[in-house]
């Protein structure tokens, strides 16, 4: 049995020896044979984890037996550098475990120990997480350390949805390197992807200290969670451990992010900007890393197009105009004051003290409107001011009244200006070398005495003896091993390929030594230069993976929302497209030069050996599965015939027509681009749905991220007919999930409609919020993406929280934007929240809610309109839910419906995965259809009834969905 002896100290090396077996001598076992080991860790088990300190989640107790992690590996390691009687840390595969042997002196044995080294074995690999498609624009990779991750390339609209595709965890990412330059297509995704890192960094951090918390109450825990406690004490977790982020990139990211203070704002995760900017070759001086951390090195490439002149002389921010001439820069000093308020905005973003339920006491004549008013009570209880306000009879400026103060962002009303940079930023990124074995031996023949001493050598420090002897770690660690690493380079147009070639790092042994492969994100065209093929040829030792529209397809990206499309369009084929992809790559790869094309889930191992690993490719999604899977079901297939039968039987067409024949428009199509809440989910994009009313245009109600990508999978070649055809955008409010979209959107139909002669002056009309119509403004001083030919009409401004708004459309502004009027007015939802009734000239009235409360002035603007699109974020079950966030639930959706007497209802804007599907009685001798909208769907207003037929079918489909009601969205 085991034989644990005494020991006077916890340190892992007593620890490790207070292990012992009275087996046959020479006999090796794994613990996990011992049939007493149950008891024996259980014992030893807290001893172990306080032990192990922050690895401690890597040991899983007496149901585990498992150690492993980096920290672990090297504690031990030290540990039993100089003598370990009866305990060898040996890895049986991955991960590692404990053994035990009857020995004299045994040290460390690791199976993956490199030539040179006696460190632990580092894994490092780089991960495609996407290719150019239209549901991600851009290419994005995922660097893995074992302990943090580096989202690296772009970070377009679409990227965080893909990562939520890829189960890719993001709770580790606290470096994002963006390459290119800083426009909408390569950094379109960054706001959205800051949000969902920093709620999952917050939600980790909250459930640290809950756990804290609990094991302070039981005064059991003596383990390290933060920080070693002393005695029984629990300490908190340390400043230093909080949540962080930064974010590098060219000239303008910091901008770009200051320009979304008025929408996004979180607390307690610091965030940092790294801007790179070009550098003339004489400022070199040394090759050290541009920057560095434990994990790797990195060197910024900023490649300037031919043609561009060089910044006059050196300043943290270079400014480049996109003028063809060099215009005259702003002294450096005050550049750097204007990136000092930039940076100051984007800190009290997401580190400020800013408290919700902070509130201040001053006189009412003082209070900036709109703002949530309170006054205390004689009792001492705080309640909402219903006192007469400015302008009212009996106001009184001099009474106290208590408020919010607004978040430290929102304060800030302009940016300094800034102008659009054709920088490319690229990198050349390395592993940290690994230090050489630690030979005890030597260390001991030198007078270091075996205990810390040992640890402060291996760490790279020096240490002083006794005998007063100084041992520095040169004398005692026997050769490293240089970091492995690649360079990742972004070229958007040719004219890029001549400055690349021409820079310094390619000849430079101390920056390309370990560098074994180049990823290359290449605009069309660029792939195929003679220059940049002569380049690959003469490195052919290097793996040269390419990421570029000419050798990737524009395969489904996004298999979950592709798969319940297709199962959709089984059931009903009219209604449900299956989403435009091609397989097929355009500019198939060229045998005989050395490169190949990106792959989603490609991996480019680093550490312990370079290696190209296509194992975990993901192949291109199989149809054929989803559509047996689906034509298995027999009673679907039943429920989906029967409803076809019914929509088909001759005279249902006539009765429906004679039903109908009071409704104006009912050819206007209604095409669902994304129906979830919040944020992107696996099947359900966020909030966009266009409106198609032949003979006046086309709109967008809210334009959420990547709206642009779902509109190509749903028209796909006919989307530029589509864009000539918009004629507006209404954004309901400032949330995220309906507004990040706009700037893509406008960006291609600007592109589109400027190269034809007869649309090339075209207005498009963005309706909104005027904090809306600041952020549009202000993100045009980034890149040139349409916004002078955009006509912007502010509803209300940004001061006023309660409105009721009715356009005065111009005879001009009537025929380019197709409506006679359109009435707003504000929604108990956020500040600015407005849904919007839009009317045209043949009588077809269309209302739509955005995120609200169900709303009294919205029934009153909307009565009799042809159709109502309304919020159903939660389910009936969940109203708690849904008066806590401001939202509605489908019966109270449907309620709204009845009291407009609309005619036709589109449920969307859900938590769930999937919703119920309601059930709408008619209302008296009028027709009343609703239905719940799905992802790509398009449906006519004379078809809502058809659809409505399928009622049974969809619900069979999703029977097992509609039980999980638990699954609840956040805004």
């Amino acid at each position: 049995m085991l034989d644990p002896l005494r020991a006077t100290s916890g340190s892992p090396l007593s620890l490790l020896k207070r292990i012992r077996t009275k087996v046959n001598p020479g006999v090796e076992r794994n613990i996990t044979s011992f049939p007493q080991r149950r008891p024996f860790l259980g014992r030893y088990h807290a001893k172990f984890r306080r032990a192990l300190g922050p690895s401690r989640a890597s040991y899983n107790g007496i149901n585990g037996r498992v150690f492993q992690g980096p920290r672990f590996r090297e504690r031990i390691r030290v540990a039993l550098a100089t003598e370990t009687r009866g305990a060898i840390y040996q890895p049986a595969d991955t991960p590692y475990h404990i053994v035990y042997k009857k020995t004299s002196r045994r040290a460390l044995d690791l199976r993956e120990r490199d030539n040179q080294g006696g460190s632990y074995m580092m894994k490092c690999s780089l991960q495609f997480l996407s290719t150019p498609t239209a549901d991600t624009p851009g290419t994005s990779l995922m660097l893995h350390f074992d302990r943090k991750r580096y989202l690296i390339g772009n970070v377009g609209e679409g990227t965080q949805r893909v990562t939520v595709q890829r189960k890719t965890g993001l709770i580790k990412v606290g470096d994002i390197f963006l390459t290119g330059t800083v426009g909408w297509e390569n950094a379109g995704g960054v706001l959205g992807m800051v949000l969902t890192i920093a709620d999952c960094t917050a939600t980790s951090r909250e459930n640290a200290l809950q756990v804290l918390g609990e094991k302070k109450q039981k005064n059991v825990s003596r383990e390290r969670l933060g920080e070693v406690d002393k005695g029984n004490e629990v300490k908190p977790l340390k400043e230093a451990e909080k949540p962080w982020l930064s974010i590098h990139g060219g000239k303008n990211i910091t901008h770009l992010l200051a320009t979304a203070r008025r929408f996004i704002f979180r607390k307690g995760m610091p965030l940092h900007t790294h801007e790179y900017t070009a550098k003339r070759n004489a400022e070199r001086k040394n090759w050290d890393p541009t920057w560095q951390d434990n994990w790797v090195r990195l060197w910024d490439m900023v490649i300037e197009p031919e043609g561009r002149c060089a910044s006059p002389k050196k300043r943290r921010h270079d400014e480049f105009s996109e003028d063809e001439s060099c215009k005259e820069q702003m002294p450096g000093e005050t550049e750097d004051e204007l990136d000092q308020i930039r940076q100051a905005v984007v800190s009290s973003m997401f580190n400020s003290e800013w408290r919700l339920d902070a509130l201040f006491t001053r006189k009412l004549s003082t209070v900036q409107l709109p703002a949530a008013i309170f006054v205390r009570t004689e009792e001492g209880k705080v309640e909402k001011y219903s006192g007469p306000m400015p302008g009212d009879r009996g106001y009184d400026p001099d009474v106290e009244v208590m408020v919010r103060n607004p978040w430290p962002g929102a304060l800030v009303d302009s940016l300094p200006p800034t102008t659009p940079s054709a920088s490319s930023v690229c990198y050349i990124i390395k592993s940290q070398p690994r230090r050489g074995k630690f030979d005890a031996k030597a260390a001991i023949a030198l007078g270091v005495k075996p205990g810390p001493n040992f640890r402060v050598l291996t760490e790279g420090q020096s240490v002083t003896t006794e005998g007063g002897t100084v041992v520095t770690p040169d004398m005692v660690l026997g050769p490293g091993k240089t970091g492995s690493g690649f360079a990742i380079i972004e070229l958007p147009t040719t004219s890029y390929i001549g400055p690349l070639l021409n820079r310094e790092e390619w000849s430079s042994k101390e920056v390309m030594h370990g560098i074994g492969a180049v990823i290359w994100i290449l605009g069309p065209g660029v792939l195929h230069d003679a220059r940049l093929q002569a380049f690959m040829q003469a490195r052919s030792e290097m793996e040269h993976i390419v990421s570029s529209k000419d050798c990737c397809s524009n395969y489904l990206a996004l298999e979950s929302p592709a798969a319940a499309a297709i199962r959709l369009h089984l059931l009903d084929a009219d209604r449900f497209p299956i989403p435009k992809y091609s397989n097929v790559v355009p500019h198939p790869t060229d045998p005989t030069m050395p490169y190949m094309a990106a792959k989603p889930s490609m991996t480019l191992q680093l550490e312990p050996r370079l290696e190209v690993q296509t194992d975990g490719i993901i192949p291109d999604f199989n149809t054929a599965t989803v559509v047996k899977e689906v034509q298995n079901d027999a009673k679907l297939m039943e429920l989906a015939k029967a409803a076809r039968d019914e929509v088909m039987a001759p005279g249902y067409q006539q009765r429906l027509d004679e039903r109908q024949k009071d409704i104006p428009s009912k050819d206007a199509e209604v095409v669902t681009l994304g129906t979830g809440s919040a944020l992107p989910s696996k099947y359900r994009n966020v909030s966009a749905t266009l409106l198609r009313v032949p003979g006046y245009g086309s709109y967008l109600f809210d334009c959420g991220e990547n709206t642009l990508g779902q509109l190509k999978r749903v028209f796909g070649d006919e989307l530029p007919e589509v864009l000539r055809d918009l004629k507006g955008i209404w954004i309901s409010h400032l949330h995220a999930d309906h507004h990040l979209g706009t700037v893509a959107v406008i960006k291609a139909w600007a592109t589109e409609t400027a190269e034809d002669e007869l649309t090339k002056n075209n207005k498009l009309y963005v309706l909104s919020h005027e904090g809306m119509t600041k952020w549009l403004h202000e993100y045009s001083e980034i890149e040139d993406y349409g916004h002078k030919r955009v006509e912007i009409i502010t509803f209300a401004p940004s001061n006023v929280r309660q409105f009721d708004f009715q356009s005065s459309l111009s005879d001009r502004q009537q025929k380019e934007l197709g409506l006679v009027s359109f009435k707003a007015c504000s929604v108990s939802h956020c500040h600015g929240a407005a849904a919007v009734v839009f009317e045209f000239a043949n009588g077809f009235k269309v209302a739509y809610s955005g995120d609200c409360r169900p709303s009294r002035e919205f029934i009153k603007l909307g009565k009799g309109v042809t159709l109502l699109i309304h919020e159903a974020t939660f389910d009936d079950e969940l109203k708690g839910d849904a008066i806590a966030k401001k939202h509605s639930t489908t019966s109270e959706a449907l309620d709204v419906g009845r009291q407009m007497n609309a005619r036709r209802i589109l449920l969307t804007h859900f938590s769930q995965r999937y919703q119920k599907i309601p059930v709408m009685e008619a209302q008296g001798a009028t027709d009343q259809v609703a239905i719940v909208a799905f992802d790509y769907m398009r449906v006519k207003i004379g078809d809502f009834a058809k659809v409505d037929a399928f009622r049974p079918a969809l619900t069979k489909l999703y029977e097992d969905e509609v039980a999980k009601i638990g699954e609840t969205g956040r805004n």
